[in-house]
Formats: structure tokens, sequence, C-alpha cells
């Protein structure tokens, strides 16, 4: 019985640690080719072209307006294969020019994370690679 309730208490935190983002890399570029979706109900996403090119919709990246950053510019994976930096080509009026997405992996997957300026919080956004038709 002991067993029992030690083997339920594991699976529940392994289950737990497993859901929560921790920073992750990618091998290579070819990783990032396609299209992102903002989870949480969110209508945001992002599509990344093996030519560098980027364009997003609703991307909740920071000082984007309200409603989020859409539009087009480039993307680069850093060395280490733990971030994206986009360079919009016309950013709003606020927003960095530089906006990242970290890269992380979060119940069992690798994700793009918007990361937060919140302490204690990693992710404010994370978005999922959409599955191939």
């Amino acid at each position: 019985m002991v067993a029992v309730l030690v083997a339920g208490v594991a699976w529940r935190l392994i289950d737990r640690y497993e859901a929560q983002p921790r920073f992750a890399v990618l091998s290579s570029r070819s990783s990032l080719l396609g299209t992102w979706d903002v989870e949480d109900g969110f209508t945001g996403h992002v599509e990344f072209a093996a030519d560098g090119r980027f364009s997003a919709v609703g991307l909740p990246v920071e000082g984007s307006p309200d409603k989020g950053f859409s539009g087009a510019g480039r993307w680069s994976l850093d060395d280490r294969g733990g971030s994206v930096s986009l360079t919009p080509e016309h950013p709003p009026s606020g927003m960095s020019p530089d906006a990242s997405l970290a890269v992380v992996r979060a119940d069992g997957r690798v994700q793009l994370c918007v990361t937060s300026g919140s302490p204690g919080v990693l992710c404010d956004f994370l978005l999922r690679h959409r599955a191939a038709p």
C-alpha cells in the first residue's frame, strides 16, 4: 500500500514538473520551420520560412499592441539554439525592434515562449508547432 502511495505521489510530481516550461535548445533552424500557434485560446500565430523570413498575426510579443503584432520580417536562431530573434520590417510604436522568443520544453514537447517580466513566471504565452495536415 505504501509503495502504491509513493508511486502515485512520484508520478504526480513528475507530471507537474513536465508541464512547467523549462528552457531548452533546438539543434537546427529546420526545427522552427512552419506555423506556431499561440496557446490558451489566443488566435495569434507566426510562420517561419526557410529563407529567414517570418510572418505573424496577433503575436503577443513585448511592446506589441493589445491585439498582438501582425506583420513580417526576418528571424534567426541564436548560436546556442535557445532563442529566436524577430526583426520586424515595420514594428509598431513602442515595440522592440528586436523581439525574441525563448525555446522551452513544456508538456513533454518543444515550444516557443513569450518570456514574462513578472517575477517567478517564465512565460506569458506559449506557442506550439502546428501539426502538418
